[in-house]
């Protein structure tokens, strides 16, 4: 494909780029923006292409979110380095398994996990409002190598709604509080992706030209959702976790329903 930007396309990239970040960075779920806006930019690019690309961005982007968190919000090292080791190496066994599985299986799993995040935390009026820690201290890093390991593999496997799934499996399974849990979950997620993105850049599916205008929106994004996300905290957090998850759910079935 020809991938010289006019100035106006390279602007509407960005602005893309800083849309998923300004929404992943607080919760999770900026694919939902990326993807769909990337095919409609640019038709001629691959699945693969898209995938590898706006991942690119996605490093970078969650970084500075996962940057600003830590510099706020206190985690203690068992849960954070336990999170991102296993994220890290789990994402990589989860690509080659997408390789061999029907797309077709993987939409329906997405769904399903999606309509469960979302009746269990409307269900749960103070789910993530407050810390209940759940393990011991001692036990906290298997807990947490745990989540990453499963969030992790889920990313290299099937990829959309990683995030917010993380950001869940803090707050109900180690009983984070929803901003402490978007902190680790950046980490972890950054991990995982970085894992992923190498499977992909060494294939050949990520296009430079494209990457960076992305890079530049989203991590503009990424640096004010996640100022705006620890300003109004975890009530704010809780909201658009399900107005994410809600928007998923729509997403998956849409895609399923014209397939």
């Amino acid at each position: 494909m020809d991938l010289a930007l006019d100035p106006q396309l390279w602007l509407l990239t960005a602005l893309a780029g800083f849309a998923a970040g300004l929404i992943d960075s607080i919760v999770g779920g900026g694919g939902l923006v990326l993807t769909p806006a990337m095919l409609n930019l640019h038709p001629g690019l691959h699945i693969l292409q898209a995938i590898g690309t706006q991942r690119t961005s996605s490093i970078f982007g969650t970084s500075v979110a996962a940057w600003n968190y830590l510099r706020r919000i206190r985690i203690e090292r068992r849960i954070l380095i336990s999170a991102c080791v296993a994220a890290l190496v789990a994402s990589a066994g989860g690509v080659q398994l997408a390789k061999r599985i029907d797309a077709d299986v993987l939409k329906w799993t997405v769904l399903a996990i999606c309509v469960v995040l979302a009746v269990y935390t409307v269900l749960r009026k103070d789910l993530g409002l407050r810390e209940e820690r759940r393990f011991h201290p001692k036990h906290e890093a298997i807990a947490a190598a745990s989540i990453g390991a499963a969030t992790g593999f889920y990313n290299g496997l099937i990829g959309p709604g990683t995030g917010t799934i993380m950001v869940f499996a803090f707050v109900s399974f180690l009983g984070l509080d929803f901003l402490k849990s978007s902190a680790v979950s950046k980490s972890a997620n950054v991990a995982a992706d970085l894992s992923s993105w190498t499977v992909l850049m060494l294939s050949g599916f990520v296009l430079w030209a494209l990457a960076i205008p992305l890079v530049v929106g989203n991590v503009i994004g990424s640096y004010i959702g996640s100022h705006l996300a620890i300003r109004r905290g975890q009530g704010f957090v809780r909201a658009m976790f399900l107005a994410i998850v809600l928007a998923l759910i729509a997403r998956q079935a849409w895609q399923l329903a014209n397939a």
